[in-house]
C-alpha cells in the first residue's frame, strides 16, 4: 500500500497544489497575478523531482512507470514550467488575474501525469479527456464576450472528443471485460478473425488522441484557439500537450493494439501526408504569427506520424527527436513573442512585427535560428531531427515519403521566409517596449541547449534512445 503512494506521489504533489491554489483564491483578497505563479512553480518543480526519484513505481495494472514515461514526464514538467514563468511576465504587465491560467495548467498536468503512466484505458480516457475539456477555461481567459461563441464552440466539440473515445474504450470492455493493455493485447495476439466491433473501438480510441494533436484533416480547431487566445495559453498548447498525446499514442499502440496496427498503418500514412501538405500550404495563407506556427506545427506533427508507423526502435527514435526539435524550436520562438510588444501589447500579426530586427536584434536573431533549426539546416539542431528521419525512412525503403516531406519542407520555407522578411527588411511601423530579462535568459537557456545537443548528440542519439525503448 506504501508503495502505491509512493507511485502516486507526483500526482499527489500536483492535487494538493491544486487545492492550495484554489484556497488561497477564496480566502485571500490581496492576491497579485504573481501570487499564483509562486505556489505553481513551486508545486511543478517538486512533482518533476518526485518523478526523477520514483521513476521505476508501479501500481498494479493500473500505472507503470519506467525511462519511458519518466522521460516524457521530465520534459513534461520543464517545459510547463517554463511557459508558467514567461506567462507571469504577461499577466504582472497586464496586471490581470492569473488563477484560472494556472489552475488549469496544474490540473492538465495531473491528468497528463496519469495518462502518461496509464496501463489502463479508463484510466487514459478520463486523463486525456478531461484535461481536453478543462482547456475551455484557457480559451476563456480575457476573451471578449462577442467571442464566446468560439469558446462554446469548442466545449461542444472537446465533450465529442471525450465521448468518441468513452465509446471505444467501453465497446472494447464490452467485448474484451478488460481495460489492461497487456490483457488487451494478448487478446487482440490470439484471435485471427477480429470482429468489426474491436477495429471500430480501435478506431474511436486513436481518432481521438489524433485529433487532440491536431493531425489534419482534424486540424480545424487547434489554428482557431491558438491564433485567437492569449500568449500564455498559445504557448502552452503549442508545446506541452504535444509531448503528452505523443507519449500516450506510443503507449497505447506498443502495449494494447500492436496486433492491429497493420490494419491501421495505411490511414496514419493518409493523416500524415495530409497533415504535411495541409500544414505548409496552411502557413503560407495566413498572417496571424501563431497560427502561422500552427500550421508549421502541423506539418512536424505530419512527419512525425510517417515515421513513427510502424512502430520499430529505430523509427520511434527518429520520430521522438524530429518531435524534440520541433517543440525546442517552438517555446524559443513563444519566448522571443514575449519580447515582441508595443504599448503593452504583444503582436500578432506579420505587419505588427515590421522592421523589429531593428529595434529588437537580439531576438530577431534568435527568432532567425529557432526558424532555420525548423528547417533543419546544418549545423544546427533541427538537422540532427532531419537527418534521423532521413535515416528512418532510407532504411524502411519509403522513398516516395521522402520526397513528399522534403518537398513540402520548401513550401513551409517559403513561409518562414515571408517573416524573415518582414522582420529584416520591411521599414518598421511601430516602437516596441523594453523587454525583461528573464526574456533575454530564457531565450540564451534555449539558443544554449540547442548548441550542446548539437555539439555532443550523444544524450540525445544513445541515452535517449534506451529510455524510449523501455516501452517495448
Amino acid at each position: 500500500m506504501l508503495t502505491d503512494y509512493i507511485a502516486l506521489l507526483p500526482e499527489i504533489i500536483l492535487a494538493i497544489g491544486i487545492l492550495i491554489l484554489s484556497v488561497v483564491r477564496i480566502f485571500r483578497h490581496s492576491n497579485t497575478p504573481k501570487t499564483f505563479y509562486s505556489l505553481s512553480r513551486v508545486f511543478i518543480f517538486i512533482s518533476a523531482l518526485a518523478t526523477a526519484l520514483f521513476y521505476n513505481q508501479n501500481i498494479g495494472n493500473y500505472l507503470h512507470n519506467n525511462s519511458f514515461t519518466t522521460l516524457f514526464k521530465t520534459l513534461m514538467y520543464l517545459f510547463a514550467f517554463i511557459i508558467c514563468y514567461l506567462s507571469a511576465k504577461r499577466f504582472v504587465s497586464k496586471n490581470m488575474p492569473s488563477f484560472a491560467f494556472y489552475f488549469t495548467l496544474l490540473f492538465n498536468l495531473l491528468g497528463f501525469s496519469i495518462a502518461i503512466s496509464a496501463y489502463n484505458l479508463a484510466l487514459l480516457c478520463g486523463g486525456l479527456g478531461m484535461t481536453f475539456i478543462t482547456n475551455v477555461i484557457l480559451i476563456k481567459i480575457e476573451k471578449p464576450q462577442e467571442e464566446r461563441r468560439h469558446v462554446l464552440y469548442y466545449l461542444a466539440l472537446s465533450f465529442a472528443v471525450f465521448l468518441t473515445m468513452l465509446i471505444g474504450v467501453v465497446g472494447l470492455h464490452y467485448y474484451l471485460h478488460t481495460f489492461n493493455y497487456n490483457e488487451i493485447e494478448k487478446f487482440l495476439e490470439v484471435r485471427s478473425n477480429l470482429i468489426w466491433q474491436h477495429h471500430f473501438s480501435f478506431a474511436c480510441i486513436i481518432g481521438s488522441i489524433l485529433l487532440m494533436m491536431g493531425v489534419a484533416p482534424f486540424h480545424f480547431w487547434f489554428s482557431n484557439v491558438v491564433g485567437k487566445c492569449i500568449l500564455p495559453v498559445a504557448g502552452y498548447l503549442s508545446t506541452v500537450p504535444i509531448l503528452v498525446y505523443f507519449s500516450c499514442l506510443v503507449n497505447i499502440c506498443v502495449n494494447a493494439f500492436y496486433p492491429l496496427l497493420g490494419w491501421f498503418n495505411t490511414v496514419f500514412i493518409i493523416f500524415g501526408i495530409l497533415s504535411i501538405f495541409i500544414g505548409a500550404i496552411g502557413a503560407n495563407s495566413e498572417n496571424n504569427l501563431r497560427k502561422i506556427f500552427a500550421f508549421s506545427g502541423l506539418y512536424y506533427i505530419g512527419v512525425m506520424l510517417l515515421v513513427l508507423f510502424p512502430i520499430n526502435d529505430n523509427s520511434l527514435m527518429s520520430s521522438f527527436t524530429y518531435m524534440l526539435v520541433y517543440i525546442v524550436a517552438m517555446c524559443g520562438i513563444y519566448t522571443i513573442f514575449y519580447g515582441y510588444r508595443s504599448k503593452g501589447k504583444y503582436m500578432f500579426n506579420l505587419d505588427d512585427i515590421k522592421g523589429v530586427a531593428t529595434q529588437r536584434p537580439f531576438l530577431s536573431a534568435a527568432l532567425l535560428v529557432f526558424m532555420i533549426s525548423l528547417i533543419g539546416t546544418p549545423p544546427l539542431l533541427g538537422f540532427l531531427g532531419k537527418l534521423s528521419v532521413i535515416n528512418s525512412l532510407v532504411i524502411g525503403h519509403r522513398f516516395v515519403l521522402l520526397a513528399v516531406i522534403l518537398f513540402s519542407m520548401l513550401i513551409l520555407a517559403y513561409a518562414y521566409l515571408k517573416i524573415i522578411t518582414v522582420v529584416y527588411f520591411e521599414p518598421r511601423d511601430n516602437t516596441f517596449d523594453i523587454v525583461d530579462k528573464g526574456v533575454y535568459w530564457w531565450m540564451f537557456i534555449n539558443v544554449v541547449i540547442m548548441l550542446l545537443a548539437v555539439i555532443n548528440p550523444k544524450y540525445l542519439m544513445h541515452d535517449v534512445e534506451l529510455m524510449l525503448v523501455a516501452v517495448f
